[in-house]
């Protein structure tokens, strides 16, 4: 890492930049192989966090103007991008369960290799089986079944199957004579019972064909796995931000881009944010000097802020008001219904 006396040369911006290039690509190549236990994920964050907002390896308190987690978040979500890495060891351990089902070919391919409940459990949610000669699909394991595993459509018949028969029963072997009932073991009662007849009605209709299993990847329109898609993946549902675009697919310098997402967040040390936590501050705004000072009236509202946005605006030739809120454009124009009533006396008139 920089030493503290160049940390110090760089703003924020160009930190994030060598956050993102160097800090967090290499780790990267140590979670394709390796499953670094939490601790060591919390280390590395913890020198990330430290570099960016304070430039040394250690920030706490007020040195952190965003919560981490926010920041790693993508830019289309409202965060600056940065990788998580637990994130990221997550879609690099799929890829070795990826090829584990799609390539048998390769040295370590029988190997059993050891996986977590949340990383098979993403797995599975993230690929489906498209049926072929039903050698590679797995009976119990694999999406096959109208879209959905047999665990999802039979959780407590699937908690009478051996783990062993679990991982090598294959839908071809499984639907020849119905072996698939002889994997069931200990005592069945009347939810067991029921969900046994309804996998027995629902592959009664499960044709084979000449061509080989296909397992397909969710995520991409190929089917196929990347780490990028099974990374963007974890972050399924989240609300998007719509002025994402806004704010970094701009002209305006890196710094300038980065102070205008943390006045996004209010997370900027104005009057206000200095009250809440009980620290120093001036009660009024020392440009005006009129109203305490917020982020609204830094950049809005203040007498100051207007005149800059007026000579701007008047230099950039757009004939448009500063933005303000309503009761400033009210003072500079005539309100907004009387603007809309001469518009429309206006398409009338003509």
């Amino acid at each position: 890492m920089l030493p503290c006396w160049k940390a110090h040369l760089m703003n924020k911006a160009g930190r994030l930049a060598f956050i993102k290039a160097i800090l967090s690509a290499i780790p990267i190549h140590q979670l394709l192989v390796l499953a670094p236990p939490k601790k060591k994920i919390q280390a590395l964050v913890k020198i990330q966090r430290g570099f960016l907002w304070a430039g040394r390896a250690n920030a706490q308190g007020g040195n952190c103007h965003v919560n981490w987690q926010r920041v790693v978040r993508p830019i289309s979500l409202g965060g600056l991008g940065v990788r998580d890495l637990e994130r990221s060891g997550l879609a690099m351990c799929l890829r070795w369960l990826w090829f584990s089902r799609t390539d048998g070919t390769r040295a370590w391919s029988g190997l059993d290799l050891q996986f977590s409940t949340e990383e098979r459990n993403f797995f599975f949610a993230s690929t489906t089986m498209q049926l072929g000669n039903d050698q590679q699909a797995l009976f119990w394991e694999n999406t096959w079944l109208e879209g959905h595993a047999i665990r999802e459509i039979a959780p407590q018949l699937y908690a009478c199957i051996p783990k062993h028969r679990r991982k090598m029963r294959t839908v071809a072997d499984g639907l020849q004579a119905h072996k698939w009932a002889r994997d069931i073991h200990g005592v069945l009662g009347i939810q067991e019972v029921g969900q046994y007849l309804q996998i027995w009605h629902k592959i009664e209709p499960t044709a084979l064909s000449a061509e080989p299993d296909r397992l397909i990847w969710k995520w991409t329109t190929s089917g196929t796995y990347t780490a990028q898609s099974a990374y963007k993946a974890t972050f399924h549902g989240s609300i998007p931000c719509d002025a994402w675009k806004l704010t970094w697919k701009c002209w305006a310098p890196s710094r300038v881009r980065f102070f205008h997402w943390l006045a996004r967040l209010d997370r900027c040390w104005t009057a206000d944010r200095l009250a809440r936590r009980g620290l120093q501050h001036h009660p009024r705004c020392l440009l005006c000097d009129q109203e305490p000072e917020t982020m609204h009236h830094l950049l809005l509202a203040c007498p100051f802020s207007r005149q800059v946005w007026h000579e701007t605006l008047a230099w950039l030739r757009i004939p448009c008001r500063p933005p303000d809120g309503e009761e400033s454009l009210n003072a500079c124009g005539p309100p907004r219904d009387e603007s809309r009533r001469r518009l429309c006396a206006k398409d009338s008139h003509q």
